[in-house]
This record gives structure tokens, sequence and C-alpha cells, in this order.
């Protein structure tokens, strides 16, 4: 077993971990952009504030940025909901715990299903061939969307991407790219530093309609209201989002909701 000194300045550790980790990741190996450890994160739960947290699904609105310490066990599911049930109130509180029940139903599914969960639960609900691989395009960011770009990037640069961020994403690559959730579900993988196993196979399932009544999308309308207008404004690219849901599903799909 290697030995990891413990005098090591933050210039040295990737070097360090990156040799004694070889095979275990892909990419450079890097510090991550938020400081990890049990310490970090019950400091990262008593500043966090719940207030206004029904409003999450805008980008602009205040988000924990807890998910990575409890991915890793620094903080307990438990813990956060204590933390929530003392300072949020009313829809925040509601929405907060909610989502703390998502994820906990996640856990007991990929408990109950074992490796399953990295598979089709179920039928996908319309007719699609998807393809196996990740486009170079997407991978290096370079789509041409300005949205889709921004996400990939956010993701590879800091590791993380907010909810909604995700939905679209995920929505963007098994719909409009048709590639296979799977591939998705990788690449998260690789970037996450919140990317626990249920959670990431099960979202993208969900997206896919692998794992839900109906495949998730959404509009050019959609992404702008959340983002506040933040690619959209001036943008150039020729959207594929522009349209309604209903125009979206039959060129996607066939069908109409």
């Amino acid at each position: 077993m290697t030995r990891i000194p413990t005098t090591l300045t933050d210039e040295q550790i990737p070097k360090e971990l990156g040799s004694a980790l070889a095979g275990l990741y892909s990419g450079e190996a890097r510090l991550p952009s938020r400081v990890g450890g049990r310490v970090a994160g019950l400091a990262a739960l008593q500043a966090y504030n719940p207030k206004d947290y029904a409003a999450r699904n805008h980008l602009l609105a205040p988000i924990s940025r807890l998910s990575m310490y409890l991915r890793h066990g620094m903080l307990s599911p438990r813990e956060l909901a204590d933390h929530l049930r003392a300072r949020a109130r009313g829809t925040d509180r509601e929405e907060g715990l909610r989502q703390l029940a998502w994820r906990e139903f996640f856990w007991l599914v990929l408990k109950q299903r074992g490796r399953a969960v990295l598979e089709n639960l179920e039928e996908p609900k319309y007719r699609v061939s998807w393809s196996p691989e990740l486009p170079s395009d997407v991978r290096e960011a370079q789509t041409g969307l300005p949205c889709a770009d921004a996400w990939i990037t956010h993701l590879k640069d800091d590791g993380y991407m907010h909810n909604h961020e995700r939905m679209w994403f995920a929505a963007y690559l098994v719909h409009w790219r048709r590639v296979n959730w799977k591939a998705g579900y990788e690449f998260f993988r690789e970037h996450l530093l919140d990317g626990d196993l249920a959670s990431n196979a099960l979202s993208w399932q969900w997206v896919a309609s692998t794992f839900s009544g109906k495949p998730y999308i959404m509009n050019q309308a959609n992404i702008e209201k959340y983002s506040a207008g933040r690619w959209c404004e001036g943008c150039t690219a020729d959207c594929p989002f522009m349209g309604s849901y209903e125009q979206l599903q039959e060129k996607l799909f066939g069908w109409r909701a």
C-alpha cells in the first residue's frame, strides 16, 4: 500500500495522489473545487440558510451545495433533515425534505435491485435507437449551443451542475442527440463530486423514461425562464429547443401529450 506523506502542500497533492491512484480515474489529477472532509461539511451545514429553497429550480436561487458532503458520508441525511426542520419554514421545509426523500428512495431502489439500476429498469416509452458513445463535441463542450456548452463546462471545471442544468443536459443528450443515458451516467460519474451511483443512474433513467412514465424534455422558454435569460438573450444558434412542448414531443417522439 502506498503511503502518502502528511506534509504535502496543495500543489504537491494532485501529483502524489494521482500516482498512487493510477488506473482508478481518468483525466488530469487535480484538487476539487471545494474543500472536503467532515469539518468542512459541518461548517457548510451550519452556514446554510434554507430560506427560499422552494425556488430551487431557478439557477439564481440559493442552493445548499451540500450534496457532495452527503455523497461521501461527510454529512448524514438525518443531520440535514434536522437542520431543515429547525431552520426552514413552510414550502421551503417541505421541498427540502422532499428532495431528501427522493435521495433515500433512490438508495432503496439500489438496495433492492443492485447493479440492475445500471441497465434499463423498464423499456423506454417511445421507439428509439440510442448511440452508445458520448459524442466528442459534447465531451469537449463544443456543441455550438451556448447553453449546452456552459452546462458541460460547469461540470468539468467545478465538478458540479445545478439540478436543473442536469435535467436539461440529460434531456438534450438522450432525446435530441439520441445518446444512451448510460454514456451520460458515465460522464457524470467521471466529473461530479456528488455523483453517487443511485441518484445518478436513476435520475438519468427518469429523464430517459426507463424509470418513469414518460420522457422528460424542456423547451427554450423553460431554459430562458429558469436561467433568467442567461444564454438565450442574444443567442444566434439554431436552437433545437424552440417550440411548444406539444410540438417538441411530436418532433422527438412522434406523439403529442
